[in-house]
């Protein structure tokens, strides 16, 4: 298992302060063990004796842990439509650490639950704003204060994006950050331009396309105002792992 980073900004972090203490240990036994991707099994029964071998906790505890890493925005769970058994996803942390692997060895999350499968009904709200009327006008705008729907129920400009976008995965997870967003009409333009400036960059197509960043990681980032032919970084000497420039004062966990 490759080393994984850990920022001192971890001390300060709101997202992390919101859980609790063995909440917090259950995450950092699953930066240690999720793969290249940030993906891990999603099954307590298996999070118990992978994470916990010496001393596995009960069951209904992973769960209850689990349920306030999803609730503080810090992992995703999701049910692969590949083989139906349940996974999760640290959800900052393509922002965050080295992708060497070029293929999971999980099924990759196409959308995220909106509960995190309590047994006895503890349900975690979706973060995801979903409007479920599809005749808004353009009053809406003004009332709510959000941009009105599309013709699917998400948010406008969203299937356009999605269309476009190259590596299609964590749905849920960049409708929401799209929901944060909240483009107007010219900015989806700007958006949907700049990801098909960034589909002919050489970071973009080497290693067939291996290095796209999820499309939430593109929307937070707003990746399309940087330069449409980014510089590839200089390959580092053969055997050393390649170095990221973090900033100290960021949120490492970035739940939200």
């Amino acid at each position: 298992m490759p080393s994984r980073i850990i920022k001192e900004s971890i001390t300060t972090s709101e997202s992390l302060s919101e859980v609790s203490a063995d909440a917090e240990r259950l995450f950092w036994r699953l930066v240690v063990k999720a793969d290249d991707f940030g993906l891990y099994y999603g099954n307590p029964r298996i999070l118990a004796s992978m994470c916990f071998p010496l001393d596995p906790p009960k069951e209904q505890k992973i769960r209850a842990w689990l349920s306030e890493l999803v609730a503080a925005g810090m992992v995703g769970t999701y049910t692969a439509s590949e083989d139906g058994k349940q996974y999760l996803k640290l959800m900052s942390w393509d922002k965050h650490q080295q992708q060497r692997a070029k293929k999971s060895k999980f099924p990759l999350p196409f959308s995220f639950d909106n509960t995190c499968n309590q047994r006895k009904g503890n349900q975690m709200k979706s973060k995801v704003p979903v409007n479920e009327n599809e005749n808004v006008n353009e009053n809406e705008e003004r009332e709510t204060g959000t941009r009105p729907t599309g013709a699917t129920g998400t948010p406008r400009g969203f299937d356009r994006f999605w269309a476009v976008y190259p590596r299609r995965v964590g749905k849920q997870d960049a409708l929401k950050a799209w929901g944060q967003l909240n483009p107007d009409d010219d900015l989806v333009e700007l958006i949907v331009a700049g990801v098909e400036r960034w589909k002919t960059c050489d970071q973009w197509t080497k290693d067939g396309g291996s290095f796209i960043c999820y499309p939430a990681t593109f929307i937070r980032g707003r990746r399309w105002e940087e330069d449409d032919r980014p510089d590839v970084p200089s390959q580092p000497p053969k055997g050393a792992a390649p170095k990221k420039d973090y900033g100290d004062d960021e949120d490492f966990l970035g739940g939200r």
